[in-house]
């Protein structure tokens, strides 16, 4: 089976078994593209322990295991802010319209402010900087100034709209 194939099966059956309702429906025109080409989540969207402080916080994102992988952008946009951050360590944002992504952690990133990014295109490669017990990406979605849960929105990007619909 295709890599590619396998990955989005591992996702869909996550997202089916584990999901409640997407929040962001993205239109079938938009090309997208997972943030790794494989996924396999550390940490959840919400509310948990920290690893590092031991203290009870909102985790606005969600954290992939990844070892030097190169980090995909999700959707065609443009590149607004790269950086590093005390917690966030090395990260990039990307705008989408009303949404933005963003991919912390990283060892590289190799993209500017300014540019285009495609959907599929490798802007960083994952890493353990900021505040970590170890490598992985964390990766966000904002739309407007909420974070949303990112495995709801990659759902609404890699399901056909009627079938996001029958498991809602």
């Amino acid at each position: 089976m295709n890599p590619r194939i396998f990955v989005l099966h591992v996702v869909v059956h996550f997202l089916l078994t584990h999901s409640a309702v997407a929040i962001a429906q993205i239109s079938d025109q938009y090309r997208s593209s997972l943030p790794l080409i494989n996924l396999r989540v550390t940490s959840g969207f919400g509310y948990r322990v920290h690893p590092v402080t031991n203290k009870y916080d909102l985790h606005r994102g969600v954290d992939f295991a990844a070892r030097c992988d190169p980090v995909l952008n999700i959707l065609d946009g443009t590149v607004t802010d790269t950086g590093f951050n005390p917690m966030l360590g090395k990260y990039v944002r990307i705008s989408h319209g009303d949404f933005q992504s963003i991919y912390g952690h990283l060892s590289q990133i190799l993209v500017i402010p300014g540019e285009p990014a495609k959907a599929g295109q490798i802007i960083g490669v994952t890493g353990a900087t900021g505040r970590v017990t170890g490598e992985h990406l964390h990766f966000s979605i904002r739309f407007k100034d909420k974070y949303i849960n990112p495995l709801h929105f990659l759902r609404s990007l890699l399901l056909p709209e009627q079938l996001a619909q029958t498991i809602n």
